[in-house]
């Protein structure tokens, strides 16, 4: 008799299922790796805007503004941070053209005020991180504009202006409208005040798109306003107890999906954040004032938020501290302690195993 040389089909079947078991227990392990990369990009990111930062501060001797506005009104030109510190990235080219005189949006319906397109358009891949899969431009109105995912810490209040008015207060953080902190305002000391922490980019705001339908696809996809850009309909956001009355209502009179996605822009949601809750809280972002810059200069003062650090990273965000060292903070931290670390000057202690 011949001997038949071969498998059975039980044999091969036996094959195939291990085979197909070792590729489950094999990819888990393989898509962490990959974030485990992602996340060592994202915090390289970091490390590099915290140097610009620093060599910014060892020229002019303070810290880059938060925004820049110049208060005229419906004009408030409001450059972000990251424009101002092109040159200590690598980037004075671009910087060289930019014109500071005129608003960092461009006017996408006059063809002669198309001045700063260049840098509207232009993508920079240390302010991406590359864990978050959205569009690096997105369109907001009739425009395109290059996002970012790292925004800059006000602090643990809600103004962002300098000096609001009453019931609101000084911005404690790091970066605020016209700030100018050098490092010896950062009493509470450098390696506990935290400059910038990550965000999630937003899908942008096409003309004609709905904001009730775009909130209720994704209500964390960006910030809720409190008022719909009307004359005298911008109420600010001066307490937990207006957060709660104005914000987290599942009928907000305005939704924007735009967090991140102007790197050349100063505003609250788009590239400015506080610490008043935890990282990736779950209730909504928000954002008071009149949500566009067509304001007197009353309306400015109203600008505040409340809108939390978000990232793609499991369990937790990436976060820039004021001497340049870069932490990874767990979105179980305690609010008190992730308050503490948003103030250059409150006085709080906290401890190193803390974070």
């Amino acid at each position: 008799m011949r001997t038949r040389q071969g498998f059975t089909l039980i044999e091969l079947l036996v094959v195939i299922a291990i085979i197909a078991v070792l590729i489950a227990l094999l990819l888990p392990a393989v898509q962490a790796a990959r974030e485990a990369a992602r996340r060592s990009s994202c915090s390289n990111n970091l490390k590099q805007i915290g140097l610009a930062l620093h060599n910014y501060e060892s020229i002019h001797a303070v810290f880059p503004p938060g925004r820049i506005n110049t208060y005229i009104a419906g004009n408030g030109r409001c450059w972000g941070t990251y424009s101002q510190i092109l040159p200590q990235l690598e980037q004075q080219s671009l910087f060289n053209a930019m014109n500071f005189s005129m608003n960092p949006d461009p006017d996408y319906t006059n063809s002669s005020a198309v001045v700063n397109l260049t840098g509207s358009i232009t993508v920079l891949n240390t302010l991406l991180c590359p864990s978050d899969g959205a569009p690096s431009v997105a369109v907001f109105g009739g425009g395109r504009y290059a996002g970012h995912n790292y925004l800059l810490n006000v602090g643990s209040g809600y103004s962002v202006v300098r000096n609001p008015p009453a019931p609101l207060t000084a911005p404690t953080g790091m970066f605020f409208e016209n700030s100018a902190v050098s490092i010896a305002g950062i009493t509470d000391g450098t390696s506990q005040s935290v400059f910038i922490a990550e965000s999630l980019r937003s899908e942008g705001a096409p003309t004609g798109f709905s904001s009730a339908a775009a909130f209720a696809k994704d209500p964390l996809g960006g910030f809720v306003l409190t008022g719909n850009n009307s004359a005298g309909n911008g109420p600010p956001i001066t307490s937990d107890a207006d957060y709660a009355a104005r914000c987290l209502t599942n009928s907000p009179p305005g939704f924007q999906p735009t967090r991140g996605i102007k790197w050349l822009y100063g505003a609250p949601g788009i590239s400015m954040y506080n610490h008043r809750r935890p990282p990736n809280d779950k209730r909504y972002d928000c954002r008071g004032g009149l949500p566009h810059s067509d304001k007197s200069a009353a309306d400015w003062q109203n600008l505040s938020l409340n809108v939390t650090s978000r990232s793609r990273h499991p369990g937790g965000v990436n976060v820039v501290m004021a001497d340049g060292h870069v932490q990874f903070v767990k979105d179980s931290i305690n609010v008190a302690v992730w308050q503490a670390i948003g103030s250059r000057n409150g006085g709080e202690v906290v401890s190193a195993d803390a974070l």
